[in-house]
């Protein structure tokens, strides 16, 4: 039967604009279209049908009459805008669409709320039949006209992008072969953010996209720059290098001067390929044009720049070995790649440049403030970079920059004069510069007095106080309750107590429980604000030490405590059970060694000060006293905070190995050797109570 209107009215509230618009599509229509039914298609649309199903040739009649009727029900809409040939043809019904374009060819520019036409959802989906056929009909309609920007191919949806744009999005390889064919000038349309087709194949990665592209454009002659546009000035080119090496030689090739355009902030396509590393397509770039190592940016950024930045070794080394005048370039801060490099934290590429001598002439090179790369390192706080540069002969230590200041200057300032970590790395730079013999600039040294004016009385310092005094007020607490309790339930048999681990988990669990106890005492009054910041920085130094202290002994307890239920004394230990002692042996050694992270950081300052100063300078630096002309300023109180605890693991790590040791020992004697004494005292008693 024929269908009539049927119209649903939506108010969008007062002053919010409509999503939606008034649904006056037919349902069954509407079902017909969605589900490829052609039989109620037709039923709904009033056609008359032949016995085998074909559809006879329709027949234009009078207005008002029964196909007139059928025209008009085609122009209902949904909700979003679309006509039932927007539906099928997105849903791929080829003789759905047939029947609709033979009722109503206008419907094939009919355009949804986004602007969408029926061959971009045609397109979109992938269907190639169906924009075949709407290709086919649209030209028969306009009987060989010219195309133009009116026409259904060139139609653009509300983002700006046409069918061309749509299919390369979804991957349908064979709809873009068809519209290249119908029409190569879409191929120039750009969308609404200026991405062209071939821009999109490339940023995607489909290099089959890009070569049926390549091949349908204008074969001779210079290129439109719409052919291969993106955004902000890119071109197909910058985006095909990060992402195929065979693509990016096919554009190479289709048109060269892509090599040398930029985009808006002044980037080629060799600046992409450096930035991420992609040595095959810089390889490829250079090889036809090598003064394209020569272009920088908008920033002054050459390529090799903005491979530092990004850590590329491989491409720096390649344009090193390439262009050797490369550590010459800056940029316009008067930085060199070394520079960039450490600005932006990458310790592979000044381990590669300290390890090679062809970078040399880098190491003491001075940007538009004066700042050398080590002014720089210990201006940001890279420690690992800072050592690297200092064990590093060519590194001159007390160069000057534009504001009068050597590294150590910078280090100092740089430093919290406050409570501080002694492992931070402003701490362990200037620790590193003056041992290694750096010089601080000739200026009076009252100069500083006044940046350290008030810092113990400041608010920060005050935070500090509290903040430290709750962390460790809880572990000091614990470590205090559990070995408090743990004489209470001793491990192992009565008979134990003659044997060294024994022996060594009573001694160990008591020193454990002293030094957090008085641990939490020092922290009680660090605590108080009545007490003086002085006396709760010193607090805070001794419970420091006190509590690491105590960890110790607390992993070396609890090793002996299992040592002692594993291996009952009066027999040998078996093997399983020996290889469990040695195992928990070994896994109490290393949690001792690696139980405070700082212990053993300052070793590492050993490898620049050999570097510059030997051995015979080593030991005088570590034996000798401290030669830091500036005491007040690098915390006195670091050294021997990092040589207590040094010992302090040494001695537990060595009270630990001997105590396994003697103990295994000990259970290997025999037992005639081991309880002599005791046989003897039990014989003398049994004859005593024999009667005379």
């Amino acid at each position: 039967m024929p269908c009539s209107d049927h119209t649903m009215t939506m108010t969008p509230s007062a002053g919010v604009t409509a999503r939606h618009i008034p649904h006056t599509m037919n349902h069954e229509l509407l079902r017909a279209a969605a589900t490829g039914d052609q039989a109620l298609l037709e039923r709904v649309l009033g056609l008359r049908s032949s016995g085998n199903g074909v559809v006879p040739h329709l027949q234009l009649q009078p207005e008002g009459t029964q196909q007139g009727g059928s025209r008009s029900c085609l122009k209902g809409v949904t909700s979003e805008g679309n006509t039932a040939l927007h539906t099928a043809a997105g849903r791929g019904y080829l003789e759905l669409v047939r029947i609709m374009c033979g009722l109503d060819a206008s419907l094939i520019k009919s355009r949804n709320n986004l602007r969408n036409t029926p061959l971009i959802c045609a397109a979109r989906a992938g269907h190639v039949d169906v924009v075949s056929y709407l290709i086919e009909h649209d030209a028969a309609e306009r009987e060989g006209a010219c195309v133009g920007e009116d026409s259904m191919l060139r139609a653009r949806n509300s983002e700006g992008g046409t069918a061309m744009h749509e299919a390369i999005r979804n991957g349908h390889d064979a709809v873009l072969q068809k519209l290249m064919s119908a029409d190569g000038g879409l191929a120039a349309v750009v969308d609404g953010k200026g991405f062209s087709p071939l821009y999109f194949a490339a940023a995607l990665g489909r290099e089959d996209m890009v070569d049926i592209l390549i091949r349908g454009s204008p074969p001779d002659g210079v290129k439109s720059p719409a052919y291969y546009a993106g955004p902000d000035g890119q071109t197909a080119l910058h985006a095909a290098v990060l992402v195929n090496e065979e693509m990016s030689k096919s554009l190479w090739c289709w048109e060269p001067t892509l090599a040398r355009k930029v985009d808006n902030c002044g980037n080629t396509a060799l600046h992409h390929a450096a930035s991420a590393g992609k040595i095959g397509a810089v390889n490829l770039l250079l090889l036809e044009d090598s003064s394209l190592a020569y272009i920088p940016d908008m920033d002054g950024l050459f390529p090799v720049h903005t491979a530092a930045k990004m850590g590329k070794v491989a491409v720096i080394e390649q344009l090193m070995e390439t262009f050797p005048n490369c550590d010459e370039l800056l940029d316009n801060r008067g930085r060199n790649v070394l520079h960039c490099a450490i600005e932006h934290k990458k310790e592979k590429v000044v381990q590669h440049m300290c390890r090679n001598p062809r970078f040399g002439r880098m190491m003491n090179a001075r940007d538009s403030r004066g700042n050398t790369p080590l002014h720089l390192a210990v201006k940001h706080g890279h420690d690992r970079i800072a050592i690297l540069l200092v064990q590093d002969v060519r590194v001159n230590l007390s160069i000057m920059n534009n504001d009068g200041a050597t590294p150590l200057d910078v280090a100092i300032n740089e430093m919290d004069h406050g409570y501080t970590c002694p492992m931070n790395p402003e701490v362990l730079i200037a620790q590193c510069l003056v041992w290694c013999g750096a010089h601080r600039s000739p200026r009076r040294r009252d100069e500083y007095l006044n940046k350290r004016t008030g810092v113990g009385d400041s608010e920060r310092e005050l935070s500090k106080h509290t903040n430290l005094t709750q962390n460790r007020a809880i572990g000091s607490v614990l470590i205090a309750t559990l070995t408090f309790a743990a004489p209470f339930t001793l491990p192992g048999s009565a008979d134990a107590a003659e044997r060294p681990a024994f022996k060594a988990f009573i001694v160990s669990n008591t020193l454990a429980f002293l030094c957090s106890t008085v641990a939490t005492c020092l922290l009680m009054y660090a605590g108080l604000n009545t007490v003086h910041p002085r006396h709760r920085s010193r607090y805070h130094v001794w419970s420091s030490n006190l509590l690491h202290v105590g960890i110790l002994l607390v992993i070396a307890t609890f090793a002996f405590g299992v040592h002692l239920t594993l291996s009952p004394p009066g027999t040998a230990a078996p093997v399983p059970t020996g290889n469990l002692n040695v195992a928990v042996c070994a896994m109490a050694s290393v949690s001792v060694v690696f139980t405070h992270p700082g212990t053993w950081w300052p070793m590492v300052l050993a490898r620049p000060i050999w570097a510059r100063l030997g051995l015979k300078g080593l030991i005088s630096v570590l034996l000798g006293p401290r030669p830091i002309p500036c005491q007040k300023l690098l915390l006195s109180r670091t050294p021997w905070l990092n040589l207590f605890k040094m010992l302090a693991t040494l001695l537990i790590l060595a009270l630990i190995l001997v105590t396994f040791l003697l103990d295994m020992a000990y259970l290997l004697t025999p037992p005639h050797n081991r309880f002599s004494s005791t046989l003897l005292l039990q014989s003398q008693c049994h004859s005593y109570s024999y009667p005379t």
